[in-house]
């Protein structure tokens, strides 16, 4: 008989809290680069992508034999639509404030449901109506105005803010799609990563942009980034969801503006203006009503390999 181990819900939510933290230093690592955002964002997923490499040629290479074709191309459409995420993501933290950028980023568990009710596959009762509206008001009002740093271009970066969220909505559709299919994440996620750096490297060459060349720092933030909000940010969360529930992780993720915006305050002296902490507020109790009013017994979890 095989041997289950328990593990206390409090251990696993304090893990989390761990990957979330450590996904909030996204934004802190971007603000010190000093090399083209598009540069800064090949970076990260090359570097993670390498990462990967030895995992999947000692653990996968019986799995990566079976492979068909038409999975490996819905592993590299999402991988461009990760490519996209990313690039607009560096550019809203670069042009609006960090609070801004990561509120409406959070916004994709909206666009996922839009889509999957244009395709028919989801419904919508009015209470989930409701929420949508209200997430929507409060993005509305976090995109309102700028910021007070005249260097900063706001418009510009909640328009990318909003971008990044219908990109990361496109990944998780097609990343959903893919992995019914019985393939593993790490190999998925190998190959959806190395598709995506393969796309943001060409559009630095195509851009005019040199690929070597810049201060060493840039290099350290693509490492940071690579370890701290990739491998030990998307890892952890992979990991939890075989002891709590989906919805459970996603509230986690909804919240993550607020130690995001708290680093930016303590690290940069970035203050959000008012209407971006109202804002803020209005979109999370809008995400939270709709993961609640879609799936409120949602507390059980779902049993991973």
């Amino acid at each position: 008989m095989e041997k289950k181990h328990t593990i206390h819900r409090a251990s696993v939510l304090f893990v989390v809290f761990l990957g979330m933290i450590s996904g909030a230093t996204a934004s802190l690592f971007i603000r010190y680069g000093t090399a083209p955002m598009l540069v800064l964002a090949a970076y990260r997923k090359t570097i993670v992508t390498v990462m990967l490499l030895p995992m999947v040629l000692l653990h996968h290479r019986d799995e990566w034999k079976k492979l068909k074709l038409h999975t490996v191309l819905w592993c590299v459409l999402a991988g461009i639509f990760l490519a996209i995420h990313f690039f607009t993501y560096f550019m809203s933290v670069k042009y609006t404030t960090i609070a801004a950028s990561n509120v409406l980023a959070g916004t994709e568990i909206l666009f996922v449901s839009v889509f999957m009710f244009a395709a028919g596959k989801e419904t919508f009762n009015r209470m989930n109506w409701l929420s949508i509206a209200i997430a929507l008001i409060g993005g509305i009002v976090v995109s309102m105005t700028g910021s007070n740093d005249a260097a900063l271009n706001g418009p510009l970066g909640n328009i990318c803010g909003v971008i990044c969220a219908v990109a990361l909505a496109g990944y998780s559709l097609v990343g959903s799609k893919v992995r019914q299919a019985n393939l593993s994440n790490t190999l998925f996620t190998f190959i959806a990563y190395g598709a995506s750096a393969i796309v943001l490297d060409g559009m630095v060459i195509c851009s005019g942009y040199s690929l070597f060349g810049y201060d060493p720092i840039n290099y350290l933030v693509a490492i940071g980034m690579a370890v701290f909000c990739s491998l030990l940010s998307h890892s952890l969360y992979t990991w939890s969801l075989k002891y709590i529930s989906p919805t459970l992780l996603a509230i986690f993720k909804i919240l993550s503006p607020v130690p995001t915006a708290l680093l930016g305050f303590l690290v940069l002296s970035e203050i959000p203006s008012w209407n971006q902490i109202i804002g803020g507020i209005v979109v999370i109790l809008g995400i939270m009503l709709y993961i609640r009013s879609k799936n409120p017994e949602a507390e059980t979890p779902r049993e991973h390999t």
